[in-house]
């Protein structure tokens, strides 16, 4: 349980709202669907960038690093995902679609870091999520995007 504690801002910062997974079976691949009965389980799944497939996130195991993260996603993410990132969040009930429920671990398992990270950084406001999460390329750093 630690463990998850510590990698939860991790994984949530870097996905923000709507996942998708590079490494995902053909039939995730840009069809809505859900893997927990929770907000946000109807989105959509994409194949990342070239670019991003192989990155990996540099502070993975480090617990400063980690807690900076959780300031990052309660100062930017709350809203839309909710304290515990389960996509509940006071604006969510606004949102077509709703935000990704980042804690549905069965669906945060099959992401790589690339994703997550084009996700974070490029944000849903294209195609195929057409979303309303901003690209946080231009206000977080890169070491604020891993975090």
């Amino acid at each position: 349980m630690n463990n998850y504690k510590q990698l939860f801002p991790l994984l949530t910062i870097l996905l923000l709202l709507l996942v998708a997974c590079s490494r995902a079976s053909a039939d995730h691949d840009a069809e809505p669907h859900g893997h927990d009965d929770e907000p946000g389980a109807g989105h959509i799944h994409a194949e990342a960038p070239t670019e991003f497939v192989s990155l990996i996130n540099p502070y993975a195991d480090d617990h400063e690093a980690a807690e900076a993260g959780e300031l990052i996603f309660q100062t930017n993410c709350v809203t839309c995902h909710g304290a515990e990132g389960a996509g509940d969040g006071p604006a969510a009930a606004s949102l077509n679609p709703k935000p990704a429920s980042l804690a549905d671990g069965m669906m945060m398992g099959t992401l790589s870091d690339g994703y997550l990270f084009w996700r974070v950084s490029k944000g849903g406001q294209m195609a195929p999520f057409n979303s309303t999460m901003p690209a946080w390329e231009l206000a977080l750093t890169e070491e604020q995007r891993w975090l």
